[in-house]
């Protein structure tokens, strides 16, 4: 069986990079996506948990709050118990393996000054691709 997911959405805010036990970087992020019903918007936040180091690097270094990006991973759900009630969350992770991203934002609609985006160019996919030995 295959769990995949992809989302196309704005950054909520700018991506939250974490550090773990171990010392490797992840990044939370807040994705907004927009659907029109009877010509009303409606926004859906999804909370995603980017655990591949090199995406994370480049969301870090290359996107903003409200830059449009294109997501790919697994849905997870997180249960916990909050007085005596037991809550579920719903959780896009982008692993190691089998994940992607893309920045969507031309250069032109980018709010970014960061002059290091020319080296990668607009709409630029970010795959998780490794020649490592996998150690099973």
């Amino acid at each position: 069986m295959y769990n995949s997911i992809t989302l196309i959405g704005n950054l909520g805010a700018d991506p939250d990079i974490k550090q773990t036990s171990k010392g490797g970087n992840y990044a939370l992020l807040s994705i907004a996506t927009h659907k029109k019903i009877k010509g009303e918007k409606l926004t859906e936040w999804h909370k995603v948990v980017v655990w591949d180091e090199k995406i994370a690097e480049v969301l870090q270094k290359y996107t903003r709050k409200g830059n449009k990006v294109l997501l790919q991973g697994r849905l997870t759900y997180k249960t916990w118990e909050k007085e005596g009630i037991q809550m579920k969350q719903a959780e896009v992770h982008l692993d190691r393996f089998e994940s992607k991203m893309e920045m969507l934002d031309s250069k032109s609609e980018s709010k970014s000054s960061q002059n290091e985006m020319d080296d990668f160019g607009s709409d630029k996919t970010y795959e998780n691709e490794t020649n490592e030995d996998v150690p099973f």
